[in-house]
């Protein structure tokens, strides 16, 4: 398990949406006009490593809850560039 209060790092991956439909927190996702900052704040908060944003209108969610960071990063790898442009995931580590 991930410890939420340990994320020392915050990567961006391009083009990357990872396990679909496990929205962890807020199921139908977050308002689009969330700032990305307030967004890392909820991830930390809710020990969620993965943040998602759906597009450039699109909406935010937090995933990855119980995952471990090996999984994580392997669904990235799978899953990075695969994705219209304006998705993004960012990775808490």
């Amino acid at each position: 398990m991930i410890n939420k209060m340990n994320y020392t790092t915050i990567t961006r991956y391009q083009k990357c949406d990872i396990l679909i439909f496990k929205n962890d927190i807020e199921n139908n996702g977050y308002d689009k006009n969330k700032s990305e900052g307030e967004m890392i704040d909820l991830a930390v908060k809710h020990g969620c490593p993965i943040i998602i944003k759906s597009g450039k209108n699109g909406k935010w969610y937090l995933k990855g809850n119980g995952y471990t960071i090996e999984h994580i990063k392997n669904e990235i790898n799978i899953k990075s560039g695969k994705f219209r442009d304006g998705v993004y995931c960012l990775l808490l580590e």
